[in-house]
């Protein structure tokens, strides 16, 4: 259900959760101080309470206010990549933000949203948390519809566009020096221009992650999905459904999704999550997914939300 953005503000002051848009995906907000709106938030999306949430601020002098320290670089980071897709894990003062919206730990993770209906949002009602608004583990929204699918026509949500199709980087520190801990909208060689040297990606987890994308199955549809760097011919017998690319033949196959051009790899970062969403929407069990892509830039955050999308499931051929 289409909200303006009054009755969003009203509704998160409140104590109600609301679907917006950002520039990465939609996320599910709710008002910090609003606890009981937080817990829906984990209900609704049957996240495990160990998954700490973002918190979304309206600029860095917010996010300093619940930060307990900077470390060194993240004033350049920030100035350079806020507002905009990139989530920041500081140490906070723990009376400050809620225990259920940092899953207890002492450190919580902070982005400052570049998209004007989010932007506009935050001015009114601040901060916000906002994970992304889809039931936990499945391909995130990044449409209003796909709201609606996960959680029914009657739930209010702000209307936009996702302009990147994929979730923010969050970045820690470690030792002294940040490491990507989720890839995302921002790629590792963008960053590493900001720092000086490229960040490591940190080890994906089973249980317990310190900040939000870090599980180990993510973004996956119920379809089996097979990824493969060889020709499809190989392939074509035993599946003929196709995630692949508008600038590449598949010969034999039978139905194809397409991700975009592989001359740009925005659309098919913004195209991805809706192609895994239609595999099950159109009652595919199967589908094998052309992995031959280039493993730097937005691609690798591309490749690594495929293998992970195939989960349990990955098969490579």
């Amino acid at each position: 259900m289409r909200v303006p953005l009054e009755k969003a503000v009203d509704l998160l002051r409140g104590g109600e959760v609301v679907a917006i848009p950002t520039e990465t995906v939609y996320g599910l907000a709710a008002w910090l101080f609003k606890e009981s709106a937080i817990e829906k938030i984990f209900t609704l999306k049957n996240r495990p309470s160990t998954n700490p949430l973002i918190i979304h601020v309206r600029d860095a002098d917010e996010c300093a206010f619940y930060a307990s320290a900077q470390p060194a670089d993240v004033y350049k980071l920030t100035e350079a990549f806020w507002p905009g897709p990139l989530t920041v894990v500081l140490p906070i003062h723990e009376k400050k933000v809620p225990l259920i919206a940092r899953a207890g730990l002492k450190t919580a993770a902070f982005r400052c949203p570049a998209h004007p209906v989010a932007a506009e949002l935050l001015k009114c009602v601040s901060p916000l948390v906002a994970p992304s608004a889809n039931l936990s583990g499945t391909p995130s929204s990044t449409k209003p519809e796909h709201v609606e699918h996960d959680f029914g026509p009657q739930f209010p949500a702000l209307e936009g566009e996702c302009r990147h199709g994929l979730e923010s980087t969050i970045i820690a520190q470690k030792n002294g020096l940040w490491e990507i801990a989720r890839l995302g909208a921002i790629s590792p060689e963008e960053i590493a221009r900001i720092i000086g040297y490229l960040p490591k990606c940190a080890h994906l987890v089973e249980k317990t992650p310190i900040c939000p994308g870090q599980l180990l199955v993510h973004y996956a549809p119920k379809a089996r999905l097979i990824l493969s760097n060889t020709p499809y011919e190989a392939c074509e017998k035993k599946c003929p459904v196709v995630l692949g690319f508008t600038d590449r033949v598949y010969p034999g196959a039978k139905k194809w999704l397409f991700l975009g051009s592989l001359t740009a790899p925005h659309e098919v970062s913004f195209n991805l999550y809706d192609c895994l969403r239609r595999l099950d929407i159109e009652g595919i069990k199967e589908a094998w997914v052309d992995l031959d892509i280039p493993h730097n830039g937005i691609w690798a955050t591309i490749r690594e939300r495929l293998f992970r999308a195939a989960g349990a499931t990955l098969t490579l051929q």
